[in-house]
This record gives structure tokens, C-alpha cells and sequence, in this order.
């Protein structure tokens, strides 16, 4: 640039600079840039035009190197404006350099020789800095073979001395470090893409993608020297494309040559697939390339590529074949290549061995409301105004940036009379912007992939319940033949669609599910008669006036909520829909007035799902077909019986009949051969169940709570598979005679049983017994040694309890919970068994959790997850037992262990006496354990919570336990102590007499080990004598 004289005085302009500096140049960062897009702020910035202002001297930089630097900026498409030679000379050009200089996002400043000599170059410097302080724009400056310290030498410019000495503390390029042109180019180039980023998401008003910019980093960081493919996956309008887009910006500079292309492309066709391999390939070799065939890259290519470090990013890709045909192999490029492609179907990123994928998932509220935040307003005035409406409109989004966006759009600048009816109006359908990206995935399905989406988010899960995977396949297939749902459902999962837990149950998110409405919806706008799902209350009484609703309907779902809706059901019943396949009817109240002269007329063979909470009749009808159905609900319904004889039922897996008070009884169920689960909770009438049930194969839960009818349950069949039984709260069963090794729970309590079958012993996958409130039985037989918890709490008639002999035995027990709460009439003899039994089984468990880590930190552990790590045994007693190591009526213990080897793991057993109880107002108490070491600071203290239930009690129990959390506590804090003091503190609430007794006992692999040998010397003894 030549030296043009300038109208500002040389003066102001050396003071600018120099108070600059002073101002905003004090580190080696510059001042934060301003967010020009911050909806809270009303300003007149100007409008960005170019991305780099480059103030040089001519004279010193022009020939080579500008040429170079200029040529480099067009490569890495940087809009740089650069004032030439060829500028017309003359004052009536300053406006024209004003307004480029203003409309630049970076100013690069590029300190030469003969620089600070150019009052023209030196006006420019202030404009700069000018729209550094009232915009925000970031300055770069260039060192330019010339060194800060060079102008102290030159007296015609003593002013710009210490200006310059600070200057060199900016985060500015000197072209010293290098060692040519070429590198400085480089460099420059580089940071100015990063500040362009930078700035881009700033100004886009991109909520948390730095978070996931750095993920995304992370990925492609790792084996550096390997060509990788990193995937992007996520539903649509997950933000895929712009995170993509954010990367690329990026770290494009790092790479020999990068490509980003666009999802717009149809390349599927196999013109546009060719025209797009061109431009890629010519934009990462730098020159034109031709390409004759869609399958193929031509050798030179492949030579020349394979020599590159690129950087090529794929959005949008559907099929998996794309990436073959667009790139071949990824051997064709160079070391440390990254190819990012962004899909919304997983099995696109599997089937091409993508090295990492990366899942973006819905932003959390905060995140959401943020970005809506940012979308809705222009400033902070009205924000907490409509605080309330943005929280319910961002709950309808649940995440989704796109859905946020487009209602932040459309939300702008209206009232609140306009937002609650845009919010009325999202109930029924979806924005069409939302819409039409979203319904994309959909459209990608086969037909039995769509059909199984919009059964799943217009039916099963209408509600939101999860639904378990092994059931959708029986529901949801053509015939029997047909073993294609897996299949589908992962196709589903893949695509985003639907997401599967780990418990294997299908989820929907809410804006998915809206799709699927709407594009039932559309199937006919005018009549919901004609629509193949139904579940809207005035859809259904659209479609049933006039018996309009179709045949071939599929599914209908229905909440009837007052006895106005409910006079609907005869209508219901009546309809002839012979290929419905799902039907759910929900009666809030109970009706008594109504009165059915028939049964229901569309219970066709193809019904798969019948549920009908408070079904009005008195059994299903006599015709009633159900050798397809896989699960009827029949919650709360007056039917005294379901039908009579045997139906054949080959496919039917689940039954709940549940607090149905006027059934009495169960048909024969033989050949219900795939039913896994029969609910009759609270079925009060019910007095037997139909022996077949328990010839049943796959049958492996029967639930009986409550069914106080009932007397004895009992088979001698030995096929029985069951599982889980609960017989809890039947308080008229006197009788129970069951064999069902495969057993695991089972619950008698609150029952009027006397005793328990003998070969319960054999029962040896039994893992939990509850006989709680069992106030007849008088003993308890053998039980087997997989059982885990025993509860026996408020057994008032148990005297005696049958255990292993030898007692070298029970060391083989696993138990982790044995309760005897209010077993007062127990004799001598089985209080000492329990005892013996209590001190194996949990010096067991301390010794299998001592090297347990505990999953959360203990000043966070979530006290609901305590029963997980923790050993409890209760029985009546008044005395710590004599085994524990330090005992104690007060409520702390010196523990010395000065004379104890050093043990890394330590496990405390802990034992409480406890007196009597008699607030029925919670159901637990809370035992807080302090140490206090040696050389400890600050007592931190832990909880120990012990259940007492709901009931007095009058006389002392024993409590013994191991706590994993407090044992990892206390053995952390004892660490390199011998000697230190646990206190133990009971809630103020009770009564300080309520604890009688404190025991301790240390536990390492030592002392166990000492245990076992101890106990069978004790037996050989014994058996000596």
C-alpha cells in the first residue's frame, strides 16, 4: 500500500494506539469480542462483508509475500479484502477502506519495516482499533521481519517506543519463528480460520456446541497416524449438520485439503453422484479432475490423494453404499485422513466399520430454554414476562434444537394471547418446518417398518410406557411366520426413531410421536373414520356417527373420562371391525347405570391387544376368538368368569385380571402354552385357580396379592416353572403344597399358613422368602442355601427354626438379609442357632464387599441404593453378641490397632442393641457413625439406616450389620491410624435409653480366614466327642 496522506493528525494517531495498547493489550490475549447477535443487545453494528481487512505497506510486503497470503486465503475460501496497487490514489478512497474495514470480522495488521512511517497505514490503525472498542472486531497483528524493538532506534517516532515494547506481549505472529514465507502463510491462515469459528458460533448463537465440538475433536485425535471414520448419529433435527459444519470450520486448516458436502445432493442419481466426486476431488487436489464412472476413482486420483492428510465431511448420508461409491476405500487417502459423516441411521456408520460414532442426544431444559431464549427475543425485556409460557413451550420441544428454533421463530414478536394459541395448537400438530425434516426418517422406512412406527407411537406407547421388546415381537407380526420385527425394531432404533434401553423395553420421543399423529392424520383430514388408527376422544365420536369407521381400522385407543363419554361403549361394542388388531379402552369411573344387551362384535381372529380397564360384562363373549391375541388387560372389570371350556390361546403371553372383585374363578388354561405372566392382584371373589395354570411351561409369574378368598393353592404337578409367586395378604390361605425348583421369590406374607412344605429345601434357585405377619406358622423348615433374604418379621407363633447340620454348613449360605423382628416366642435352642447363623452369614458378606468398591462417593451416596451393598440381620436379643471384637453400652468404642498387622482393606461389622419403639410415624431410623483419629482434621459422619417398620415393639432386638458405604468410610478415614474413637449418634427423636448396646468387630482376610478355620476345629470337636 502506497503512503497516502490522511485528514487525522500523526499525533492522534500515535496516542490511539499507544492508549490501546495500554487499555486492552495488558496480556497476551485480546479483549473479549462482543456478541453481535446477543438478542439482548440493540445496536447498529455493520454489516460483516468480508472476513479479513489486511493493512499492510506496500512497499515492504506487496511482490511476494501479499500475493502468497492472498492466493492462500482463496484456497481456504476467506473473503479477504486487499487495498492493492491498482486502487485508485486520492483522499476520495478513505470511505471506501472505512466501510471495508468496518464490515470485516478480522483486521490483520501486518507490521513492516516502513509500516509506522505511512500516516495512510497509521489512519488505518485507528479505524481499526476503533471498531476493535464500538464492535468488537478481533485484531490480528503480524510481525512482518521486523522485531517491536526495532522502532526504538528511530527518533522521528519516540512515541511509539513503549507502544511497541507492549506490543509484542499480544497474541499476534512474529515472522521470526519461521523459517520462510510459506510457514508464516500457513500460520496466518490458520488463525484466522480459528477466529472466523470463533466468532461464527458465537454470533450463531450455537447453545453447548463447544462441549460437542470438543467430543468430536477428542474422537479424531485418537490414532493420529490412521485414516478414520468418525460418526455423527442422531434423529432428525438433532443438530447434526451444524456440529458437523462447527468441526469442519474448525480444523479445515490443519489438513493438506478439505471437502464438506452438503446433504442436498441426490446421490442416489448417478449424474449428480459423478458431479459431486468432481468437485470434491478437484477442490482437495486443487485443480480440475474428470471422473467418467460413479463406481470407480481414476488411478491418478487414488496416487495423488493417497499422498494427502484430508479432511472430507459426508452430512446427511442415508444409505451405506454412498460412502464406497463417493470415496472407495479409506486406504485411497493419506496418513492421518478424517472422514466425519453425519447420518440419522446408525447402520449406515456399522455397515461402513465407522472407528467411533458419536450420538447427539436432546439438550437438557437449561440448554433448551437458552436457546430459545436466544431465538424469541431481541432483548431481556420481555423475557421474564413470558417466563412462564417459554418454559411450556420448551417442554413441548424436549430438546430437540430444531423444534426449539422454529417455535422461537414463529413465537417472535406475537403476544400472549397469540402464544397460548400456538401452544393450543401444537396439541394437534406439528409446525410444518418440524414436520417436514423430521418426517424424512419415516419416509426412508419399508412398509413394515412404518407400519410398526406408527403402531408403536400412535398405540403402545400413546402413554409413554415402556414396552418390552419380547412382547412387540409377538404383537406386532404379520403371521406366524413372520420374524421380521427384531429386524424392523432395530432398524428403527438405528434411525433414531425409537431408542431401546438396556432393559430391552422401546421408548419414543415426544416430537417423534407427534410425527407419527400427524401423518395418520393426514391419511384423511376430513374423516377419522377413514383413518387406519384412532385415539383422539372426538376422532372416535366423529368416526362412530353413522357406523363410519372403517373395517380395516387397526388400532383403537380411547379415554373415557365421565359418564356422558362412557354411554359410547355400546356403540364400541357394536362395531364390526373384523382386522382390528389393538384395542384399549379406559373408563375412569365406574359406571353401574349402563346396561349391554351383547358382547362385542369386533373380537375378530386378528386381535392381538385387548385391554379394557372396568370391562362392563359379565364374561367376553361366547364367540370370542383369541388364538392370535399375545395380551389381554382386563383391570377392574365386572366379569364374574372370562369364558367357559378351552380356547385355544397358542400365542397369549400375558393376562391381567387385576382387582377384578366379581370374578371367581379361571378357565382352563392348557393350552395357553406361551403364557409367561397371569396378574389377579386383589381379585377378592376368587376362591381356587384352575389346576392347568401350573402345568403351564413358560409360566414364570403368578401374582395373587390380596385374593382373600382364597384357601389353599397347592399342585403336585413337578412340571411347574413358576418363578415368582405372591401370595402375600391372602389372609384365608390356610394351605399351601407347591413343587417349583425354579423358584426365586416367594411371598406368604400376612397369610394364615401354618407350615411350610417340607421340600422347600429343594428348592434351589429360591432366593427370597417372605413369611412377614405369618401368625400361625410354628416352625421353619430347612431352606435352601442359595436363599438371600429371609423375612420373618412378626411371626408371633415361630418357635423353632431348622438349620444345616453340621453348622460347618451354613458357611456355604449366601445371606444377605435375615429378619425376625417380633419373633417373641422363639426357644433358647433357636435363639442361639440364629445367633451362630447370624455371625457366618454376615462375616460371608463382609468379606465378599471388603474389596468392593463402592460406586459412589460417600458424602453423595444415594441413600436409595444403600440395600445394594449393605448385610442386615435382626432377632430378638438383649446383649451384643460375645464374638464382636469391642462392645459397649455408651455410645462410642475405642478401636486400637496398634498391635494388628497393616491391612489395606478393612471391613467394620457393626451391632446395635435397640430398645424398645413406639413411633408408628416412619418406618426407618437413622444411625450417624463419627470417627475421630489421631491425626484427623474436620469429623465427617455417615449414615446407617435400619428398618423398623411401621410397628411397636416392646421388647430388645439385636442388629447386626455390614454397610459397604460406611465400611469403605470409616476404612478410608482410618487409613495409617492406630488408635481412633467411632461415635455413634441416634436421632434426637428417640429416646436415649432406645440404644442398649454398640459392638464392633474388624474384618480383613485374615480374620476370616481365622473364622473358618476356628469353625471347623469347633465341628471336628464336637463331633469327636
Amino acid at each position: 500500500m502506497l503512503n497516502f496522506c490522511g485528514s487525522y493528525s500523526f499525533i492522534r494517531v500515535l496516542f490511539s494506539f499507544v492508549s490501546w495498547l495500554f487499555g486492552g493489550l495488558k496480556g497476551a490475549e485480546e479483549k473479549p469480542t462482543t456478541d453481535n447477535n446477543d438478542p439482548t443487545i440493540d445496536n447498529n453494528d455493520p454489516k460483516i462483508k468480508h472476513d479479513v481487512f489486511v493493512s499492510f505497506r506496500g512497499k515492504d510486503v506487496h511482490r511476494g509475500f501479499l500475493s502468497h497470503l492472498t492466493e492462500a486465503f482463496q484456497r481456504r475460501n476467506i473473503d479477504a479484502f486487499v487495498a492493492d496497487n491498482n486502487l485508485e490514489k486520492g483522499e476520495e478512497i478513505w470511505p471506501s477502506l472505512v466501510e471495508a474495514i468496518e464490515g470485516s470480522s478480522i483486521s490483520l495488521v501486518i507490521f513492516s519495516q516502513n509500516y509506522v512511517s505511512s500516516r495512510w497505514c497509521l489512519e488505518e490503525l485507528v479505524t481499526i482499533l476503533e471498531c476493535r472498542e464500538k464492535y468488537g472486531t478481533s485484531v490480528l497483528p503480524v510481525f512482518y521481519y521486523v522485531e517491536p524493538t526495532y522502532v526504538r532506534h528511530q527518533s522521528e517516532v519516540q512515541r511509539w517506543r513503549r507502544a511497541l515494547k507492549l506490543a509484542s506481549r499480544l497474541a499476534g505472529i512474529n515472522s521470526s519463528k519461521f523459517s520462510g514465507d510459506a510457514e508464516l502463510v500457513k500460520e496466518i491462515v490458520n488463525e484466522v480460520l480459528k477466529r472466523l469459528v470463533k466468532q461464527s458460533i458465537n454470533t450463531k448463537g450455537l447453545v453447548g456446541i463447544d462441549e460437542k465440538i470438543a467430543a468430536i475433536e477428542s474422537l479424531m485425535t485418537e490414532e493420529p497416524k490412521q485414516t478414520r471414520l468418525i460418526g455423527i448419529w442422531g434423529m432428525g433435527g438433532i443438530g447434526k449438520t451444524t456440529l458437523a459444519e462447527e468441526v469442519f470450520n474448525k480444523l479445515q486448516s490443519e489438513y493438506e485439503g478439505s471437502y464438506f458436502a452438503a446433504s442436498e445432493t441426490d446421490r442416489s442419481n448417478k449424474h449428480e453422484l459423478i458431479s459431486l466426486k468432481e468437485k470434491m476431488f478437484s477442490k482437495l487436489l486443487g485443480y480440475d479432475v474428470k471422473i467418467d464412472t460413479p463406481n470407480s476413482l481414476p488411478k491418478g486420483i487414488v496416487r495423488r490423494i493417497g499422498c494427502m492428510k484430508v479432511l472430507i465431511v459426508l452430512d446427511g448420508v442415508n444409505e451405506s453404499e454412498q460412502l464406497e461409491k463417493l470415496l472407495g476405500t479409506l486406504d485411497n487417502f493419506g496418513s492421518g485422513s478424517r472422514i466425519i459423516v453425519t447420518t440419522r441411521d446408525e447402520q449406515v456408520l456399522r455397515a461402513n466399520k465407522a472407528d467411533k460414532i458419536y450420538q447427539l442426544k436432546e439438550f437438557n431444559f437449561d440448554k433448551a430454554l437458552e436457546l430459545f431464549h436466544l431465538n424469541a427475543f431481541k432483548t431481556n425485556d420481555h423475557v421474564q414476562e413470558y417466563k412462564e409460557l417459554s418454559k411450556r413451550v420448551v417442554d413441548y420441544a424436549q430438546g430437540i434444537p430444531l423444534v426449539v428454533k422454529v417455535l422461537a421463530g414463529l413465537l417472535h414478536g406475537k403476544n400472549k394471547e397469540e402464544w397460548e394459541s400456538m401452544l393450543g395448537k401444537l396439541k394437534k400438530m406439528p409446525p410444518k418446518e418440524v414436520y417436514e425434516v423430521m418426517k424424512l426418517s419415516y419416509d426412508s422406512l419399508d412398509r413394515k417398518g412404518k407400519q410398526i412406527f406408527l403402531d408403536l407411537a400412535c398405540f403402545f406407547l400413546r402413554t409413554h410406557v415402556a414396552v418390552n421388546v419380547d412382547y412387540l415381537k409377538s404383537l406386532l407380526k404379520d403371521d406366524d411366520s413372520d420374524n421380521s420385527v427384531a429386524f424392523e425394531l432395530g432398524r428403527l432404533k438405528d434411525k433414531a426413531l425409537i431408542t431401546i434401553s438396556d432393559d430391552n423395553t422401546v421408548s419414543i420421543h415426544d416430537s417423534l410421536q407427534e410425527i407419527a399423529w400427524e401423518i395418520v392424520r393426514q391419511e384423511s383430514v376430513e374423516h377419522p373414520g377413514n383413518r387406519s388408527r384412532l385415539w383422539e376422544l372426538n376422532d372416535i365420536c366423529e368416526a362412530l356417527k353413522n357406523d363410519k369407521v372403517k373395517e380395516a381400522i387397526r388400532s383403537i385407543r380411547v379415554h373415557l373420562p365421565t359418564i356422558k363419554e362412557q354411554k359410547l361403549v355400546p356403540q364400541i361394542l357394536e362395531i364390526n371391525m373384523s382386522k382390528l388388531k389393538f384395542l384399549e379402552v379406559f373408563v375412569c369411573d365406574r359406571y353401574d347405570e349402563l346396561t349391554l344387551l351383547k358382547g362385542p362384535q369386533f373380537l375378530a381372529t386378528e386381535l392381538r391387544f385387548l385391554s379394557w380397564y372396568q370391562y362392563p360384562l359379565k364374561s367376553l363373549p361366547e364367540n370370542f376368538s383369541a388364538e392370535k391375541l399375545v395380551i389381554l388387560k382386563l383391570r377392574n372389570g365386572r366379569m364374574e368368569k372370562l369364558w367357559d371350556g378351552v380356547k385355544n390361546m397358542v400365542n397369549l403371553k400375558q393376562v391381567d385380571l387385576s382387582r377384578s372383585q366379581n370374578l371367581k374363578k379361571l378357565p382352563d388354561l392348557s393350552k395357553a402354552t406361551n403364557l409367561e405372566v397371569l396378574l389377579l392382584m386383589s381379585c377378592s371373589s376368587l376362591t381356587s385357580v384352575h389346576p392347568s395354570i401350573f402345568s403351564l411351561p413358560k409360566l414364570v409369574k403368578l401374582d395373587l396379592l390380596c385374593c382373600t378368598s382364597l384357601t389353599t393353592l397347592g399342585s403336585s404337578s413337578s412340571s411347574c416353572n413358576l418363578s415368582f409367586l405372591n401370595l402375600g395378604r391372602c389372609t384365608n390361605l390356610r394351605k399351601f403344597l407347591l413343587i417349583s425348583e425354579n423358584i426365586k421369590k416367594l411371598r406368604l406374607g400376612n397369610t394364615m399358613v401354618k407350615e411350610l412344605p417340607s421340600s422347600i429345601s429343594n428348592f434351589n434357585q429360591l432366593l427370597h422368602l417372605d413369611i412377614s405377619f405369618c401368625s400361625k406358622l410354628r416352625t421353619i423348615p430347612k431352606l435352601p442355601l442359595s436363599l438371600e433374604t429371609l423375612n420373618a418379621r412378626e411371626c408371633q407363633s415361630l418357635k423353632t427354626i431348622l438349620f444345616p447340620s453340621p453348622a460347618v454348613e451354613q458357611l456355604k449360605e449366601n445371606r444377605k438379609g435375615i429378619l425376625f423382628w417380633k419373633c417373641t416366642n422363639l426357644d433358647n435352642q433357636t435363639l442361639v442357632a440364629i445367633g451362630l447363623n447370624v455371625q457366618m452369614n454376615v462375616m460371608n458378606y463382609a468379606n465378599q464387599h471388603i474389596s468392593t468398591p463402592c460406586h459412589n462417593h460417600v458424602e453423595h451416596c444415594d441413600d436409595d441404593n444403600c440395600d445394594s451393598y449393605s448385610g442386615v440381620y435382626v432377632y430378638p436379643g438383649s446383649r451384643v453378641p460375645k464374638w464382636l471384637e469391642y462392645k459397649t453400652r455408651k455410645d462410642s468404642i475405642i478401636i486400637d490397632l496398634s498391635s494388628a498387622p497393616p491391612s489395606l482393606l478393612i471391613g467394620f461389622i457393626f451391632c446395635f442393641v435397640l430398645g424398645k419403639y413406639h413411633n408408628t410415624d416412619v418406618d426407618r431410623f437413622e444411625v450417624m457413625i463419627t470417627i475421630d483419629g489421631e491425626d484427623e482434621g474436620k469429623n465427617i459422619s455417615v449414615p446407617i439406616y435400619i428398618d423398623y417398620g411401621y410397628e411397636k415393639t416392646e421388647s430388645d432386638h439385636v442388629c447386626v450389620m455390614y454397610e459397604q458405604r460406611c465400611s469403605t468410610f470409616l476404612n478410608n478415614r482410618a487409613k495409617n491410624q492406630t488408635r481412633f474413637k467411632i461415635q455413634v449418634t441416634v436421632e434426637e427423636a428417640l429416646s436415649h435409653k432406645f440404644l442398649k448396646g454398640f459392638g464392633v468387630s474388624l474384618i480383613n482376610r485374615s480374620t476370616y480366614k481365622n473364622f473358618i478355620q476356628e469353625m471347623q476345629l469347633r465341628e471336628s470337636q464336637y463331633q469327636f466327642r
